[in-house]
């Protein structure tokens, strides 16, 4: 059944229909529209009350990184009996190809097996992470894990391994 329209008298005597009221949405929805699509006009028009102005800064480092070594996974045992898979790369300092004035070049390529003399490093590798348990390396606590790794190598190689990266961690 369609709704009656109240019938109210006009000020001059003349009967005048008044509508009912329309949906409170959806002349919310009209006005926020308008709304959006003013300011989104404006801003394609390139108006707008602000614009955003972003400098980019670069830097430039004076320490290059060295070379990374990636070495092959190994398996070794944890401390309460569970088995952890790691592939470790390591970041080396920075070398200074001969002859090369400072900030010049990229270290020379390497020919030789990149994994000779790294026994002495995977043995700390290995010592370091055997220590501890499944649930130690679990969340964060793997990262405390290799930044004991870190440390202990800085001090073992004299700074000439730099950062230790993970390329394979699997623990079962």
């Amino acid at each position: 059944m369609a709704k009656k329209e109240k019938k109210a008298a006009a000020p001059d005597g003349a009967e005048a229909t008044e509508k009912p009221p329309k949906n409170k949405k959806v002349m919310i929805g009209g006005v926020v529209g308008a709304i959006v699509l003013f300011i989104a006009g404006g801003k394609v028009m390139g108006g707008g009350p602000t614009k955003t102005v972003i400098k980019i800064v670069t830097t430039t480092t004076t320490i290059p990184e060295g070379k990374v070594v990636a070495l092959d996974a190994i398996t070794m045992n944890l401390a309460d009996g569970h088995l952890l898979k790691v592939g470790i790369g390591f970041q080396l300092e920075y070398e200074k190809p001969a002859g090369a004035a400072e900030g010049e070049g990229a270290p020379a390529a390497d020919t030789t097996d990149p994994t000779k003399g790294y026994a002495r490093a995977l043995d700390i590798v290995i010592d370091e992470l055997g220590k501890h348990t499944m649930n130690d390396l679990a969340g964060e606590g793997r990262a405390v894990a290799k930044e004991a790794l870190v440390k202990r190598l800085e001090k073992t190689f004299h700074g000439k391994i730099e950062n230790v990266y993970f390329h394979q961690f699997v623990m079962q």
